[in-house]
């Protein structure tokens, strides 16, 4: 397995576990009509410190075990990957930000409906956890593009 599909894994298993965690629980929040900005920010910072904690001694030791140099310069199969998986990449966080911006008006709406104390700053909330949300999700659809065209071409 090539270094740049082992990076991939370990970023999408992480991802998924600890972002995962940290998404659901924002929502759990929504649910419970209890956002708190501060509390989340810090939430959000606890879980990108834990996921690199976790990705970078990950890789380093998958490529310690594997024999593998640990930034390996790219060879024509893994650029033509990059540019597959940065172009798709890319194209769906560009239409996932552009729909956040189009149900900006409905996400004020349930804001003044359900949050009547501070409707701007549930509004200011949901959008950054909308964003940062979608900006993960565009991430590990990256990398599991990365993982196929891996395995479509091993």
């Amino acid at each position: 397995m090539a270094m740049r599909e082992k990076v991939a894994w370990i970023a999408v298993t992480t991802s998924l576990v600890i972002f995962g965690w940290y998404f659901w629980s924002a929502w759990a929040d929504f649910a419970a009509r209890q956002l708190d900005g501060d509390i989340l920010f810090w939430r959000f910072l606890w879980c990108f410190g834990i996921a690199l904690v976790i990705m970078l001694p990950a890789a380093i030791i998958a490529a310690r075990l594997g024999g593998q140099a640990f930034d390996p310069p790219a060879d024509e199969m893994e650029v033509r990957i990059e540019a597959i998986s940065n172009r798709f990449g890319l194209a769906l966080l560009e239409i996932l930000l552009v729909t956040i911006v189009l149900a900006s008006k409905w996400i004020t709406d349930i804001a003044r409906a359900d949050f009547t104390l501070d409707p701007v700053g549930a509004t200011a909330i949901m959008l950054v956890n909308l964003i940062l949300f979608v900006t993960a999700f565009a991430a590990v659809v990256r990398e599991i593009i990365v993982i196929i065209q891996y395995r479509r071409y091993a």
